[in-house]
């Protein structure tokens, strides 16, 4: 009988192979499994739009009517300032729940001043991207103070689109 050849597939070397790599991809198996299983809870989705409105509407129109207080646009330090004078006054709720009204009245009735605003606060309240409005912050400081709208829709790769939406909520 002829010596076997190791390079042939068959033979000692190559069962060793096979079996190495079977261990190989069950211990991938495992420890993709378990990664899977430790991986860590991820944060508690956002409320919708529609539940945020439902909480301004139960905590806030008990006193007020909703259309009074959603009828002037304001920034999100005197939407800070409007929720605090209404806790003083009596106004209660979770933390969770202030927030959650705070962060919806910033987003749908907010007003930004585009040239001085943090990037956070123009992508807060005209519901713009991170990387949009740190272009425009950019781009302010690069170039200057917007002039009007038609200045701010000049820098590069936003959405104009959802800037043309919300330009009611933009003050130079």
């Amino acid at each position: 009988m002829p010596p076997r050849s190791f390079t042939s597939g068959r033979g000692p070397a190559s069962l060793l192979a096979a079996l190495v790599a079977v261990a190989w991809l069950t211990a991938t198996a495992i420890s993709a499994t378990a990664f899977q299983q430790t991986s860590p809870p991820q944060a508690p989705a956002k409320p919708s739009d529609e539940e945020a409105a439902g909480l301004f509407v139960r905590l806030c129109n008990a006193c007020h009517d909703t259309g009074r207080i959603s009828s002037i646009r304001r920034t999100r330090a005197d939407w800070e300032d409007q929720i605090g004078k209404m806790v003083e006054k009596g106004l209660t709720g979770t933390s969770k729940d202030l927030e959650t009204v705070f962060d919806y009245l910033v987003r749908t009735f907010g007003k930004v001043y585009i040239n001085s605003a943090k990037a956070d606060e123009i992508a807060a309240v005209l519901t713009l991207s991170q990387k949009d409005a740190d272009a425009i912050v950019a781009y302010r400081a690069a170039r200057g103070s917007f002039v009007d709208f038609d200045a701010l829709k000049l820098v590069p790769g936003i959405d104009i689109k959802k800037l043309d939406a919300r330009k009611d909520a933009i003050g130079f």
